[in-house]
């Protein structure tokens, strides 16, 4: 079997060969899924992340929850801690230039703005490379596996496109199952056991 580091290398570069015009559409596809699912309908609060090296875009699923009245977070990245918390946006412009370049709430954010864990919570994450029984590899500092440790309540959405999903990722004690990955494709759902 593959380790984590060769899938995401061999997986960031098969992302990296598609072109802008297939990652709008894709991403626009897999969006119209979102936006589709009870998870997400139903969610009152809806922690997102900013697209970052042609990941997922999730422009679209941002403009519809604000149309929706949802609470929309988005992570900030404690370099100090290796650790990431969530804080609310109302609008693009709130976002800064942050860990590695992905945009983030601002700084100024920080006390009055932060999540606090709901039941009533969807977080979708990006991810380099899934695996059809619900694992995910990020960049390899397990952000979101430390931040969902302890928040089992929160339903987790996975968006990828179908070239990342690979049959079996290596798997630790901490890695996090997800409960949906969402492709251009089709829609995986896992049971929490």
């Amino acid at each position: 079997m593959e380790t984590k580091a060769e899938i995401r290398k061999r997986i960031l570069e098969v992302r990296k060969g598609l072109t802008d015009e297939e990652i709008a559409a894709k991403s626009e596809s897999i969006v119209q899924k979102v936006i589709k699912t009870p998870e997400y309908r139903e969610a009152d609060n809806v922690l997102l992340y900013a697209d970052y090296c042609r990941e997922v875009m999730t422009r679209g699923i941002f403009e519809d929850a604000l149309l929706h009245r949802k609470k929309i977070y988005f992570p900030r990245v404690d370099k100090m801690t290796n650790t990431m918390e969530f804080y609310q946006v109302i609008s693009i412009r709130q976002l800064e230039r942050g860990y590695m370049d992905i945009l983030e709430p601002r700084e100024d954010h920080h006390t009055r703005y932060k999540f606090q864990p709901r039941e009533d919570t969807l977080v979708v994450l990006p991810g380099v490379a899934f695996d059809t029984s619900g694992y995910r590899i990020g960049y390899g500092k397990g952000f979101y596996d430390r931040y969902l440790a302890n928040k089992r309540q929160i339903s987790t959405m996975a968006l990828a496109f179908a070239c990342q999903l690979v049959d079996e990722i290596p798997r630790n004690e901490h890695d996090i199952k997800m409960d949906k990955i969402v492709t251009e494709e089709i829609i995986y759902s896992f049971l929490r056991i």
